[in-house]
């Protein structure tokens, strides 16, 4: 199971779009202070952090490729799908460490007031984003293990062709050399004025 490239891609495929979806949910609930009313605000995830946006369509981007390539560059795209995860897990860090901040752009754009503080709530939705990069991390790490092993298969492969193939022509030169040995003991058997057709 785990050497086979369909389930990796398949992982890595859900990961991504958890990924994705996670960052279009609310992220922070935002409620600010205005001149006549305090205002809440609902900070998407692509708000407060683009990157994890960005960086969903990019694993899902490496997951389709990856169908499609060889063996080493499985590898490449195993490994870019990781550092997506590692990208990803920094920026959703970056928000629950600091909900305010995170959430001036999309406050400020809807209110007019930055700064002015207030209370920031974080949903639930982050903490999925973050558990969709982590998986990320392993699906790449999968992909990678998974062409690693594809090389080895075919290493193996090749190795018992050329044996089989030696084989053969041990074989072959073993029939040639027997066969020659024959013309011989015949020519032999001729020059002594015996018939080499007939059995001993």
């Amino acid at each position: 199971m785990l050497r086979r490239t369909a389930p990796a891609v398949l992982a890595t495929l859900v990961c991504a779009i958890g990924l994705f979806a996670a960052s279009a949910a609310t992220w922070i609930h935002a409620t600010v202070e205005t001149t006549l009313q305090p205002i809440t605000v609902d900070v998407a995830g692509s708000d407060a952090a683009p990157a994890v946006t960005a960086l969903g369509l990019v694993a899902g981007a490496a997951a389709v490729a990856s169908t499609l390539a060889g063996r080493v560059l499985r590898t490449i795209v195993g490994a870019v799908v990781s550092l997506a995860g590692v990208g990803a897990i920094f920026a959703v860090l970056s928000v629950t460490a600091d909900p305010e901040n995170a959430s001036r752009g999309a406050v400020g754009t809807q209110t007019g007031a930055v700064g002015t503080g207030g209370e920031f709530v974080l949903t639930v939705s982050p903490w999925l984003a973050l558990a969709a990069a982590v998986g990320l991390i392993l699906c790449g790490l999968w992909l990678v293990l998974v062409a690693r092993n594809a090389r080895k298969k075919s290493g193996q492969r090749y190795d018992r062709e050329a044996l089989a193939g030696n084989k053969a022509a041990s074989a072959d030169e073993k029939t040639v050399t027997t066969e020659h040995s024959d013309d011989i003991d015949a020519w032999d058997a001729f020059t002594r004025g015996e018939d080499p057709t007939r059995g001993p």
